[in-house]
């Protein structure tokens, strides 16, 4: 393995992904997410006449059932073309190596799975900044909004983030431990998509990543055993716990766990059929 290859590979996936026009994407996705989440967390605040925990919009984004299918499947749309190849690959393939490329792919895949989940958490934080503290504690708009406005229908605020996370974890547990599945998971997504591409079906790979989570995020909130088999289910917070009682029902390292054996068995698929992939008829993948 040459690491300035690798590193080499990785920045110019990433420089060709960051300026792709693809992205104007993530930016709907955003001004959904302010309008559907931070907004009503602004103005819940502002009836109450009290300030938000800096990380709860964050937090709130990333328990929201509807946000949390669209987000994997944007970041889906975004990498959908992963890798991205043309008719000089074969040669610059040549030049760095199969396995110095692939490594440079998969470094490529974790930075835009950060830089994606970075841009969520950057956007929400400046988004409260205003109206928001630092310390690590729960704000009453999330823990007793729905006593304050038990009419309110109209809000999503009480069922944003409820008492089966904030009366397990701080806000900043929480965001830290959202963060690094959200990268897991992420990460796994990409790793599907290029592993449908080393064995040549990469539309089928889109086609079955995208079918994984619309249902998983379905199965996620029924309260069966079978949602802990798809991704989405160990990605939402607050369903590593007890409704009522104060206490785990799902292990967070088992949700770790079961990331990391993904991870690892995807990588082993992709080294496996990479060696038996003929970059010489790579005109016939060329987009």
């Amino acid at each position: 393995m040459a690491v300035n290859k690798v590193f080499r590979v990785a920045k110019n996936e990433y420089v060709k992904w960051i300026t792709n026009p693809k992205l104007i994407i993530f930016v709907v996705l955003i001004v959904f997410a302010y309008d559907y989440v931070i907004l009503d967390l602004l103005e819940a605040a502002d009836k109450m006449g009290v300030k938000l925990q800096i990380f709860e919009g964050f937090i709130g984004i990333s328990n929201s059932r509807l946000l949390l299918m669209i987000i994997p499947i944007v970041f889906v749309g975004l990498m959908g073309d992963f890798p991205r190849i043309d008719a000089n690959a074969m040669f610059y393939i040549h030049r760095v190596g199969k396995s110095n490329w692939l490594l440079g792919e998969m470094l490529f895949a974790l930075m835009a799975s950060a830089t994606y989940l970075a841009a969520i958490l950057g956007f929400s934080v400046v988004s409260l900044a205003g109206s928001a503290y630092v310390a690590n504690s729960w704000s009453k708009v999330t823990t007793h909004y729905y006593l304050f406005a038990p009419n309110d229908y109209a809000s999503n605020v009480a069922n944003l983030t409820t008492g089966r996370l904030y009366n397990n974890l701080k806000p900043t547990s929480a965001m830290i431990h959202i963060v690094v599945v959200m990268l897991l998971f992420l990460f796994m997504i990409s790793l599907i998509l290029l592993a449908f591409f080393v064995c040549k079906a990469r539309l089928f790979g889109v086609i079955l990543a995208c079918g994984v989570l619309c249902v998983g995020n379905v199965l996620a909130y029924i309260e069966t055993g079978v949602r802990w088999l798809f991704p989405n289910a160990h990605a939402i917070m607050e369903l590593h716990f007890d409704e009522i009682y104060r206490k785990p029902i799902m292990d967070m390292r088992v949700s770790y766990l079961y990331y990391i054996l993904c991870i690892v068995v995807l990588i082993g698929i992709v080294f496996w059929f990479i060696d038996n992939y003929d970059f010489t008829k790579i005109d016939e993948l060329e987009e």
